[in-house]
C-alpha cells in the first residue's frame, strides 16, 4: 500500500521492504452476532491480532523477506496489490499461517501479473502464479451485489504497528474492524474509484495488498478490495482499498474465479 500525507497530497510508496517495516493491522470481517477473530490489542495502531485460522490469507516475500499481504484466490492464483510486486527479485508466498515467518506451506511465484492500466493509485492490482497448486481454502470474491456503503468490514495484513510504518513488524497476522464508508470513492484520484473505509486500526507499510472483506448472506467472508492507499502517518483509521468487484472479468480471464 502506498501512503499520502493527507488525502490531498501522496507520499511515496508505502515501501514493501522488510527494513521499513511492512506489517500492518488488519481485521478480519467482524462475525456473525459480534464473534471476532482474535483478541483487541492496543499495539497496531489499533486493531488486534488474529487468532482463528485464515488459511486463504498469504504473507508475500521477495528474496526471502517478507513484503506484503496477499490472498490465495485458486489453486495456483494469489491476489495482491500491483505496487507490491513493482520491482525484480524472487517472489514467493507462505500460505496457511498467522505467522509470516513460518508455518504453513510455501510456494514461488512463476509469472507476475500486473493490471494493464496500473498506474497508482489507478488498477492498483496484480495476480500471482504459483509454480504448484496450494491446496488450502480459497476465499470467495466480491461481485458488485455484495457490496454497500455502510457495510461491515474487516481488514487484514502484517503491517507495521507504528504510526510512521517504522518496524520491527509483527509477527502474526493483525485485523481492523469497522465499515466501507464508500463503495465509489472519491478521496483517492483512482480510475475505477476505490472502495474507502473506516476501522478501528489504521493500515500501514506491509499491509499492502491485504484484503478488505465483508460478509455474505451466509456468514461467509468475501474478498471486496485489495489495500492500495492508507495514511501516513497512521491513526486515521482510513484506507483506500482496489475495487475486486470492478476487476472481474480481468481476474477470471487469468485465474478463472
Amino acid at each position: 500500500m502506498r501512503g499520502k500525507k493527507s488525502r490531498a497530497s501522496r507520499s511515496g510508496m508505502l515501501v514493501a521492504a522488510v527494513v521499513l517495516g511492512i506489517g500492518g493491522l488488519l481485521a478480519p470481517p467482524a462475525s456473525a452476532a459480534g464473534d471476532s477473530p482474535g483478541d483487541t490489542t492496543p499495539f497496531i495502531v489499533g486493531g488486534g491480532t488474529v487468532s482463528q485460522q485464515k488459511p486463504w490469507i498469504s504473507a508475500l516475500h521477495n528474496n526471502g523477506g517478507f513484503t506484503c499481504t496477499s490472498s490465495v484466490i485458486a489453486k495456483r492464483w494469489v491476489l495482491t496489490a500491483a505496487h507490491c510486486v513493482e520491482g525484480n527479485g524472487k517472489y514467493s508466498v507462505r500460505v496457511g499461517s498467522l505467522d509470516r515467518g513460518s508455518g504453513g506451506t510455501t510456494a514461488n511465484v512463476s509469472k507476475v501479473v500486473r493490471h494493464p492500466n496500473y498506474k497508482w493509485p489507478t488498477a492498483d492490482i496484480a495476480l500471482l502464479q504459483l509454480d504448484r497448486d496450494v491446496n488450502t481454502t480459497y476465499v470467495r470474491l466480491a461481485t458488485n451485489a455484495d457490496l454497500a456503503d455502510g457495510k461491515a468490514v474487516t481488514l487484514y495484513g502484517w503491517g507495521s504497528e507504528k504510526a510512521d510504518w517504522s518496524g520491527p513488524l509483527p509477527r502474526k497476522l493483525k485485523y481492523a474492524n469497522g465499515n466501507v464508508t464508500k463503495v465509489s470513492c472519491s478521496d483517492v484520484s483512482a480510475t475505477p474509484r476505490v472502495i474507502c473505509t473506516k476501522t478501528d486500526g489504521s493500515v500501514a507499510g506491509g499491509d499492502s495488498g491485504g484484503p478488505a472483506v465483508v460478509r455474505g448472506a451466509g456468514g461467509q467472508e468475501i474478498q471486496a478490495g485489495v489495500c492500495a492507499v492508507g495514511h501516513r502517518p497512521a491513526g486515521s483509521g482510513w484506507a483506500g482499498y482496489t475495487n475486486v468487484a470492478a476487476f472481474r472479468d480481468w481476474i477470471r480471464s487469468h485465474a478463472g474465479v
